[in-house]
């Protein structure tokens, strides 16, 4: 795990870089790590909206995905960070509402396969997110990012922060190491 966390929430903060008019919002996976949604909630009074919908959302509330919304200068990246390596989730930014946002994100949460088969997508786990998205040709990007403008997550391995956009050519992705948040 990276340490400390608040050199790793400042590098969070760094990357994060808020355009005029956009917000941090963050997609925490409940069966990974349910406890960093809940401290938004209780910690900073702050609404976390359940993935699911209708009775699904009571009967999966334990494993659900939630969206978070984020005040940057707020304490809650450094809970992110002291969270760093149980792949808790990803990080956005988008200048969306919080209601057309989470509809965005309801659309790639379920996926349907070549027999039309539906599934929940899991990209909200960094494992599945830094995986899936240097396959995508860039309309898929186009279609997946939607109104997202970034998105980050920890490596698979934990070890460095990834931040990715698209490009007019394809993904765009920046590796932030550890050496940056260790002070070496």
């Amino acid at each position: 795990m990276p340490d400390p966390p608040d050199a790793l929430a400042g590098e969070i903060r760094k990357a994060i870089q808020l355009q005029p008019g956009e917000g941090l919002f963050g997609v925490v996976d409940g069966a990974q790590d349910l406890a960093l949604a809940f401290e938004a909630k209780c910690q900073y009074g702050w609404e976390i909206v359940n993935l699911f919908e209708g009775p699904m959302a009571n009967a999966a509330a334990s494993v659900a995905p939630y969206i978070v919304p984020i005040h940057s200068d707020s304490g809650y990246l450094q809970n992110w960070a002291r969270h760093w390596g149980r792949n808790a989730g990803i990080l956005l930014t988008t200048a969306a509402a919080p209601e057309p946002l989470r509809a965005h994100l309801r659309r790639i949460f379920i996926a349907q396969d070549e027999q039309n088969q539906q599934y929940f997508f899991r990209y909200y786990d960094p494992r599945v997110l830094c995986t899936y998205l240097p396959t995508c040709t860039a309309s898929e990007l186009a279609v997946f990012f939607g109104p997202i403008r970034s998105l980050l997550a920890e490596d698979p391995t934990g070890e460095s922060l990834l931040c990715f956009s698209r490009g007019s050519a394809g993904l765009i992705t920046n590796k932030i190491g550890p050496d940056q948040w260790r002070g070496a």
